[in-house]
């Protein structure tokens, strides 16, 4: 299994941050923000970055996750909210992939890529013209 590029995460400059509520519903039994809880926070995250850029899926054209990296770094504690870093690393033809990282009180929890396939009834088609405009507007950019 091939590992993230945390140096390139770590680095960048994000262009889609956003804050979290933790719940008592999302601990483990170790008192720590359950890893499971941690993917739907990531997936929070990508939802309120499409939502604010108008990104969402239409009727003709959907974007569907077609793979999802995480990998944990530090505990993740109640009741602290958690942060949220996104943005672009990558835009192909029919897919892009976004990277995010997860912190609480400046310490990363946890990073994650997600590739998004766009596709319609027939199966993939190429990214909409106005969304890779969008897209490309959110890549990360690298830190000096």
């Amino acid at each position: 299994m091939a590992r993230l590029d945390r140096t390139r995460l770590d680095k960048g400059i994000f262009p889609f941050r956003c804050e979290i509520a933790t719940r008592i519903a999302d601990l483990d039994t170790y008192g720590h923000i359950n890893n499971v809880v941690i993917a739907g926070i990531f997936q929070e995250g990508r939802y309120r970055l499409f939502r604010t850029l108008d990104l969402t899926d239409n009727q003709d054209v959907q974007q569907v996750v077609a793979g999802l990296t995480i990998e944990f770094a530090g505990e993740m504690i109640l009741p602290d909210p958690i942060q949220v870093a996104t943005g672009v690393l990558d835009i192909g033809r029919t897919s892009f992939r976004l990277g995010q990282i997860a912190t609480q009180n400046g310490r990363v929890g946890a990073y994650a890529e997600i590739v998004h396939v766009m596709r319609d009834q027939n199966g993939q088609v190429p990214i909409p013209h106005e969304m890779r405009a969008k897209l490309g507007a959110l890549k990360i950019g690298d830190s000096l």
